[in-house]
């Protein structure tokens, strides 16, 4: 064999088994980002938001130990989960997802909205119920209040794919403060901004990273967004809207993620 195969041969067996051995290892890790946005109508106490997204169970690779460690040592205000907190073939009646819910209630003031792999899941009516009898507040294309450290906002939870809320409920939302919304899906970000009147801001995750994450790009391919996705990770700013994504905490179908760790944002919204 030449010098020129045995190069081109160990290439095609080493390459493949370095993606998988890769893959397998950065899904057990975990990225840890903060985010600063500032508003003039935020009080001299910032806010502390915790920003949970795609967690998938089963998919789930990092440690919920790990995770919690992480939340205790932040100390957040409050804690989102943007969507996809089950596989779409996870038992609803056996999933450890609620487990994990029951030790954020207990820590956190915890809101909920859903994503696809809910609403496609076989047991998406026991989901909810059991969603809504827990501790947290789940949002369907709701807005509350949300008061933290003496500082308002309208709260706004949309269901999956939804980029406005139903009109008797677009007359609760209070122009005078700031609006945060809860949105699986970041690639309708124009459609949220026209909505809302320029949130701002939205969290969301549904993209995983794009995947896997090669230099230069944000992805190769993520939900929605096709091939070379824009909207995959953390910060995007328009007309004074901040939309911020999660890459996620699990795997998605496809089991392997490059330089693209499981994601964990803390967003702190301060006076400007």
């Amino acid at each position: 064999m030449t010098k020129t195969k045995k190069i081109i041969t160990g290439l095609l067996i080493g390459l493949p088994l370095f993606i998988v051995t890769e893959g397998i290892r950065e899904n057990r890790q975990l990225d840890v980002e903060s985010i600063i946005i500032t508003s003039n109508r935020v009080n001299d106490n910032p806010v502390k938001i915790a920003h949970i997204s795609d967690l998938q169970f089963p998919r789930l690779r990092v440690s919920q130990t790990q995770l919690l460690n992480e939340l205790e040592k932040e100390q957040p205000d409050v804690v989102f989960l943007t969507g996809d907190t089950i596989d779409r073939t996870e038992s609803v009646e056996t999933t450890e997802f609620f487990h994990f819910l029951t030790t954020l209630t207990s820590r956190y003031q915890t809101y909920v909205i859903n994503g696809n792999h809910e609403e496609t899941n076989p047991d998406y009516a026991l989901w909810r119920q059991t969603i809504k009898a827990s501790d947290a507040v789940y949002l369907e294309n709701d807005v509350t209040n949300l008061t933290i450290k003496q500082t308002s906002f309208n709260l706004i939870g949309l269901s999956n794919r939804q980029t406005a809320l139903p009109i008797n409920q677009m007359h609760s939302i209070d122009p005078t403060i700031d609006t945060l919304i809860l949105a699986h899906h970041p690639e309708l970000f124009n459609h949220y901004i026209v909505s809302f009147n320029q949130p701002l801001a939205i969290f969301s995750g549904h993209a995983h990273g794009g995947q896997w994450r090669l230099p230069g790009t944000n992805g190769l391919l993520a939900p929605d967004q096709g091939f070379l996705p824009k909207l995959t990770s953390g910060l995007y700013i328009k007309n004074n809207s901040h939309l911020i994504v999660s890459r996620g905490l699990a795997n998605s179908k496809f089991p392997l993620r490059l330089n693209n760790y499981p994601h964990l944002i803390f967003t702190t919204i301060k006076q400007a």
